[in-house]
């Protein structure tokens, strides 16, 4: 009266052995090793489904053997894929046909479907829109010019009358803290200034609104005098704080990439004696005009050259016309029209700009280039299939930058701590870390590097390939079982689905589940003609959905299945004819003929 039982615990409770049998298996290891070689050529729908071995292989792999003969109705699954709703597999009520488009994702992968790995080839690509989506941000260039401004005159600010008298300057430092600069007089503006944050009683600490106490305590003249804006709280902290306020999406050049491109400024940039010289060498304009907001890949080289020629000594040169003071910043360092062959060897090119550059570089607010882009992609590719753990993806910096980058996240932001919460929580349940915050980015970049779920293959697993495989051999065992034990096949059946079910309209939906519930409830096959809401109902006064989700819960109830079922088939004959498992009865409300003839139908 336990035999099915039995035979179904000594398969479950060490179901890699049981699998590593199936493997073994001169059939298996026959088609799978075929597979293996030759899947990853596939580049069509078509190439796919005429390789009848490939195919009949994956059909296995995901229950639908039955229908391998029905080739044109698959290629109308696989080329409608799963990306639209409304497409023809997420239509139908039996979901291992979306299933099956997810895995072999020709709809959205195109001829990469079957290589396809999100670590190696998603990432990569979403580097390269980040980058163009980072400098294409609505107010992009009005913050980065008011902080290269910020930056570069913040310093020659001695006392409070210079920071009142400069409105820019004292516009981005109050929007820092919250505070408008518009909207508040200047004798008030003065007041907390004068009055300092040291005295508990000063104007700015007896207000309840805080953020004047952080602006007065950032701009201490009361305390700091002269040296007040040669601190790090106003050089640095502030504009770190304005560019997190703007909540845009940045690129940060890797460390090792901005120090090259300043050691290659340094050695050159004494080589350039005029303004031919500085247009020449496009490596070296990009990274002058940077340092003042520019990009020199987006401005037109008769648009610099224009400005460089008119210099700023005249009131009325291109660059002192402009609105924007960026190209005045930029032409006063680099002022050949005054300064001739000795323009660059000033401070203000050997030393201003190097600085400038850094501080916006470490904001973000630098364009990377096209070489750092390819670079960076080069070097991303050469060793993210060396990963084979969250360790290793911490420990490698530049990587591991370039991949939270990819998803628009801010490495400089992001502490070790929470992107390892990220990661070990994976995705796979919806009360994960990344799953339970709103923002979806977190996700998706866990998503692609899915060490919770993939272990060491995580950065190199092909859904068309391992996974393929793993359910092949996931699926033979349990038609091997039920070759001799249909009980056992199905309670094997009930434990893979079971995780995922989270209502009785599910399990109603797939006749195998439903005949485990029936029997595990002793009702009779006459039950499965009533209504169906019906049946939810009476499912639901009897069982604990969520206790399918619970290793205990679930054992028991299997317990309780083969029990029942070994009572009322005591010789357990395998049903090879009417295999509940796989075939296509009532239940699933449209028979196979039907879906097959309808698969060129419009909708």
């Amino acid at each position: 009266m336990i035999n099915t039982y039995l035979d179904y615990r000594l398969i479950a409770r060490d179901m890699g052995k049981a699998i590593d049998r199936v493997e073994r298996q001169p059939q298996v290891e026959r088609e799978t090793a075929y597979y293996l070689d030759n899947i990853g050529k596939v580049k069509t729908v078509e190439e796919f489904v005429n390789n009848d071995r490939l195919f009949r292989y994956a059909m296995k792999a995901h229950g639908l053997s039955d229908m391998a003969y029905a080739k044109a109705f698959m290629v109308k699954v696989l080329k409608e894929g799963v990306s639209d709703p409304d497409s023809f597999a997420n239509k139908l009520t039996d979901k291992r046909y979306a299933e099956f488009a997810a895995t072999y994702n020709f709809e959205k992968l195109g001829e990469q479907a079957t290589i396809y790995n999100r670590a190696q080839h998603e990432v990569p690509k979403n580097f390269g829109l980040q980058v163009d989506l980072a400098m294409g941000q609505e107010g992009f260039r009005f913050y980065q010019a008011e902080t290269a401004n910020y930056v570069a005159n913040i310093g020659s600010i001695k006392s409070i009358d210079d920071l009142l008298g400069d409105q820019r300057l004292l516009t981005y430092a109050m929007a820092t803290f919250g505070l408008s600069a518009t909207t508040e007089t200047p004798a008030r503006i003065r007041e907390m200034l004068e009055g300092g944050v040291a005295d508990p009683q000063s104007p700015a600490n007896r207000l309840a609104d805080k953020s004047w106490a952080a602006f007065v305590g950032a701009f201490n003249f009361a305390e700091h005098g002269a040296g007040t804006t040669a601190r790090d709280a106003v050089q640095k902290t502030v504009p770190q704080q304005y560019v997190a306020l703007t909540e845009m999406v940045l690129i940060r050049p890797h460390a090792d990439h901005v120090k090259a491109e300043a050691a290659y400024y340094a050695a050159n940039i004494g080589k350039v004696t005029s303004i031919d010289g500085l247009m020449r060498d496009t490596r070296l304009l990009t990274y002058a005009m940077a340092a003042y907001g520019l990009d020199a890949a987006t401005e037109k080289p008769a648009t610099i050259r224009e400005m460089l020629e008119g210099g700023v000594t005249d009131a009325d040169s291109p660059a002192n016309l402009l609105a924007d003071k960026r190209y005045a910043a930029f032409v006063g360092a680099f002022d050949f029209v005054e300064h001739g062959t000795q323009t660059t060897t000033r401070d203000a090119v050997t030393k201003e700009t190097p600085r400038l550059h850094g501080a916006l570089s470490e904001l973000g607010l630098v364009r990377p280039g096209a070489d750092y882009v390819k670079a960076e992609t080069a070097y991303y590719l050469a060793n993210v299939g060396k990963l084979e753990s969250i360790d290793d993806m911490m420990a490698d910096r530049r990587l591991l930058n370039f991949a939270l980058s990819s998803y628009g996240l801010d490495p400089a932001v992001e502490t070790p701590q929470r992107i390892r919460q990220m990661l070990e929580g994976g995705v796979s349940d919806p009360a994960s870390p990344a799953n339970k915050l709103t923002d979806k980015r977190y996700a998706g970049f866990v998503a692609a590097f899915n060490f919770a779920e993939y272990g060491e293959k995580a950065t190199t697993i092909t859904p068309a390939q391992l996974p393929a495989i793993d359910k092949f051999m996931r699926q033979t065992l349990e038609e091997d079982a039920g070759n001799r034990n249909e009980g056992v096949r199905l309670a094997l059946y009930f434990e893979r689905k079971a995780s995922g079910i989270t209502n009785f309209y599910q399990v109603l939906a797939d006749p195998a589940l439903a005949q485990v519930v029936r029997t595990a409830l002793s009702l009779p096959d006459s039950f499965a003609s009533a209504d169906i809401d019906r049946q939810v109902k009476f499912f639901e006064e009897k069982l604990d959905i969520k206790d399918f989700s619970d290793p205990q819960a679930l054992e028991k109830f299997l317990t309780r299945f083969t029990s029942l079922w070994e009572i009322a088939n005591p010789t357990s004959p395998a049903q090879a004819a009417t295999s509940i498992l796989f075939s296509q009865p009532v239940e699933y409300g449209i028979s196979t003929n039907l879906l097959f003839s309808i698969q060129s139908m419009r909708r």
